[in-house]
């Protein structure tokens, strides 16, 4: 089927500050990181979806079957703080996944 990815593709959500300039600097090496950059790379590699913007937020939270009330005021906040939110699939138990999101730039939002 055509569209919608299905929500047991990804595992993970995580915001990306600045996602562009930020993953070309992860890529180039420019940007430090506190572990492998291959890691970080194949990460964006594995996005499902992304959001950027308040509009389609609401479709966002809707393929991660999440509860709006629960998550929607936060998600707003970070994508209005510049960040942008993306399901991704990562399913190493080192390092873990809360501990490479742990920066101002990559920030840990949830599991799924």
């Amino acid at each position: 089927m055509f569209g919608k990815p299905k929500a047991s593709s990804f595992n993970n959500i995580m915001a990306v500050k600045d996602y562009t300039k930020t993953v070309k600097a992860i890529e180039e090496g420019t940007l430090p990181v506190q572990f492998d950059r291959k890691i970080y790379i194949d990460l964006f590699k594995s996005q499902v979806a992304k959001v950027d913007n308040i509009k389609d937020l609401g479709k966002f939270i809707k393929l991660t079957k999440k509860s709006k009330a629960d998550v929607l005021h936060f998600w707003e906040g970070l994508i209005v703080g510049g960040y942008t939110l993306i399901a991704v699939k990562y399913d190493e138990k080192t390092p873990n996944f809360e501990r490479l999101c742990n920066n101002n730039t990559l920030k840990f939002v949830c599991t799924l």
